[in-house]
């Protein structure tokens, strides 16, 4: 029954707040839309929230407050990006192409200027990589983007895809590794929904001095490795708590 809640509470906001802000579309430039998108990541927090989990964000202190930054985030749940703009409604965002075929969600993402990148086209994916670095040049924007190139089961993962090591090395700014859990509380893989309190948490920055596979290579392990640890505390709360 909560799953049930949360879910048509999630589609049905989706849906509301697409179309009273649709026209924002009309505003020129990226501020209209990238503000539509805040309001809903923040809507989205509350109510989950109020649907039994709540969300900790934690090692904020390894961002720095003066300085722009590339966030490579683990990612395991639908939830993820929207947690993210919770927490800074600022923040540009790389993306795969799959996002612009939802109803409305493409053309948002698209007036808010995120990069889109085609998830299967390997190599050629690094000519829209460099139109987006080109334009996050022009930003004053920290960066989020999900090095995975897509959703992974808890416990699982993907290789770790080299445009976050391109882009920070590019733009010359440091690279925040990110771990979660979220996908323990709101798995992609499972209509689900468990109550507790998932992590989003913020490792110490990295440098993209180093040639590409060292860096990918640490990068990916200390995601991984920290959210091994965040999931398994995950489940030992939802255990407790059945």
């Amino acid at each position: 029954m909560r799953a049930k809640i949360f879910h048509t509470g999630f589609w049905a906001l989706a849906g509301t707040l697409a179309i009273l802000c649709s026209p924002l579309l009309l505003w020129p430039g990226p501020r209209p839309a990238t503000f539509a998108i805040g309001a809903f990541a923040k809507l989205f927090r509350r109510w989950l929230q109020l649907c039994g989990v709540r969300v900790e964000y934690r090692g904020l202190e390894h961002i720095p407050k003066d300085q722009l930054v590339i966030l490579a985030a683990k990612h395991q749940s639908y939830g993820d990006g929207l947690c993210h703009l919770a927490r800074d409604p600022a923040l540009a965002y790389v993306i795969g192409d799959h996002m612009l075929r939802f109803p409305l969600v493409g053309l948002y993402l698209q007036r808010a200027e995120a990069v889109v990148v085609d998830n299967d086209a390997g190599r050629r994916a690094n000519g829209a990589l460099d139109e987006g670095v080109a334009r996050l040049a022009r930003d004053s924007r920290s960066a989020l983007i999900f090095p995975e190139g897509g959703l992974t089961p808890v416990g699982g993962g993907r290789r770790f895809r080299k445009g976050v090591h391109r882009l920070a090395q590019t733009l010359d700014r440091p690279v925040i590794p990110v771990a979660t859990n979220l996908g323990c509380f709101w798995p992609e893989q499972e209509p689900v929904l468990y109550p507790g309190t998932a992590v989003i948490e913020f490792l110490p920055a990295m440098s993209a001095d180093t040639d590409s596979r060292s860096f990918m290579t640490e990068l990916q392990t200390r995601v991984e490795a920290r959210t091994r640890e965040l999931e398994a505390e995950a489940l030992a709360s939802r255990s407790h708590i059945a």
